[in-house]
């Protein structure tokens, strides 16, 4: 699938799109976000979204934008974009580092020690 030029702008489009948002709302595991994001999202799509989560998670760990580039082996050129979009988006990646801040904090459950165990990570996808 060729990459879209400009969003669609029908009626139908809109409301599909928030259908969606809806149903991933209402997975209620993380079993079931797995098999969703594996069947909607390309291997490489998936790859980019783990790396993303991985650079910003460096990012807010106070990482400069080099050391980040070279752990997570990507561009400074990515790193610069998504400490941009942290710094300056909409406010939903910073809303999800501070949820994993949380999580990690209070360690109640093994199963949401995510960060820091790459095995477990890797087991996911």
């Amino acid at each position: 699938m060729s990459k879209p030029r400009e969003e669609v702008s029908d009626k139908a489009y809109y409301k599909d799109i928030h259908f969606l948002y809806d149903i991933i709302h209402s997975l209620r595991s993380i079993e079931e976000l797995k098999l969703f994001l594996k069947d909607i999202l390309t291997k490489s799509e998936l790859r980019m979204l783990k790396r993303r989560w991985h650079i910003a998670c460096l990012l807010q760990e106070g990482h400069d934008v080099r050391t980040v580039a070279q752990k997570s082996q990507t561009s400074t050129q990515t790193v610069s974009r998504i400490k941009q979009i942290i710094d300056e988006g909409n406010g939903g990646l910073n809303l999800a580092l501070e949820r994993s801040n949380q999580v990690e904090r209070n360690e109640k459950s093994d199963r949401y020690k995510v960060r820091g165990s790459s095995k477990y990570v890797k087991s996911w996808f």
